[in-house]
């Protein structure tokens, strides 16, 4: 086991640590797919010939989105008005 530096405290596993850790790598997951997102938009918009991939590529992502809500019932909309 790695020892710990003398100015930092361990870590206990508690579920509330666990669920904070998933928070955290979801929020940052998320986070790198809304910089993705918007870099693809972003060069569309100074590339046409690419703009009618990415749009496929938003109207998809909405869809997958909505089956989430459908299957989860967690997603309240207004993410994309395509």
């Amino acid at each position: 086991m790695p020892s710990t530096p003398a100015h930092q405290t361990p870590i206990t596993l508690t579920p509330a640590t666990i669920s904070l850790e998933l928070l955290q790598d979801c929020l940052g997951t998320l986070e790198q797919l809304t910089t993705g997102i918007t870099n693809l938009g972003v060069e569309a918009t100074s590339n046409p010939l690419q703009a009618p991939r990415v749009r496929v590529f938003l109207e998809d992502l909405l869809t997958s989105l909505q089956n989430c809500e459908n299957d989860l019932g967690v997603y309240e909309g207004g993410l994309f008005d395509l």
